[in-house]
């Protein structure tokens, strides 16, 4: 299938490329002459790269890598990341609430982006970091790995029943949604509250090791299909899709709803915007030549 460019998304990229692969900062004169672009383009580039911290200003208005690309894995293509960025930025505006894209590879789940939208920031691993692949994380890319790696995958469900009819419904279809452990549907918003003040970088290993424990609490118990189909509202913490390079799912992009009751419409709603949303983040990958 033939894919369309984005020359907005190429400058963009063509920006961040040249920073990262500078060994010092470059002013905005300098990178418009090395990459022959207006002024104003770069400008306005290097004012939502520095907002979203993947590029910061010294003191002699040069610009230089920031915290957030630095944090990245060496083996993550820097142009593919900053692709995904608009249409990840534009799929959490949709929802309305936070989207990560995650990379999984070698076993191991690796944030590759997050976007917040709406009020509720939960904390949870940095741009950069990672932890191994175990359930429920990764579901929405397991039917398409390989079946020694979702063998692996299953042995991590710890006994809880429904791991194998899970990955038979994402396959079918498309997505994998999420919630938590107890029928009380006031949890989502105990659980949220309680992370939610803990911060939303959450560096320490103490602190991380928990927030991860109660975010596990949250994503617990896959929806089936009769559970979604319902006329009933329900708790729902997390909606997962997979992204797809080729006919290989590569990376898992996740909304964070933490809604105490969502309503058969609701639920509808997010399941449109994730995998319209895990759609655009293929192309886009595609068009980064990722």
């Amino acid at each position: 299938m033939a894919t369309v460019g984005s020359p907005p998304t190429r400058r963009v990229v063509s920006v961040v490329e040249l920073l990262a692969e500078s060994e010092r900062a470059l002013t905005v004169s300098e990178i418009v002459e090395r990459l022959s672009l207006a002024r104003a383009t770069v400008t306005a580039v290097l004012t939502e790269l520095c907002e979203a911290n993947w590029v910061v200003r010294d003191a002699n208005l040069a610009y230089r890598r920031g915290p957030a690309l630095t944090r990245l894995s060496p083996a993550e293509p820097v142009g593919a990341v900053v692709a995904v960025g608009a249409e990840l930025a534009a799929l959490a505006e949709a929802a309305g609430c936070g989207a990560t894209l995650s990379r999984i590879a070698d076993d191991r789940l690796t944030i590759v982006a997050k976007q917040y939208a709406g009020a509720r920031i939960v904390p949870g691993l940095s741009v950069g970091q990672s932890v191994p692949v175990v359930y429920p994380a990764g579901a929405a890319v397991m039917p398409w790995r390989t079946s020694a790696e979702r063998r692996r995958w299953l042995t991590t469900t710890k006994g809880r029943p429904g791991a194998a009819e899970l990955l038979d419904f994402v396959t079918a279809h498309g997505f994998a949604m999420f919630r938590p452990e107890a029928d009380h549907a006031g949890l989502v918003d105990v659980l949220t509250e309680l992370l939610g003040a803990l911060g939303a970088e959450l560096l320490q290993p103490a602190l991380r090791a928990e927030a991860l424990r109660q975010l596990g609490r949250l994503t617990s118990r896959a929806y089936t299909a009769a559970d979604i189909e319902t006329r009933d509202a329900l708790p729902l913490s997390y909606v997962s899709a997979p992204v797809f390079h080729g006919d290989r799912a590569r990376y898992e992009v996740q909304l964070g709803p933490l809604r105490a009751a969502a309503g058969p419409d609701e639920r509808a709603r997010y399941i449109e915007i994730v995998r319209a949303g895990a759609g655009a983040i293929s192309v886009a990958l595609l068009t980064a030549g990722e």
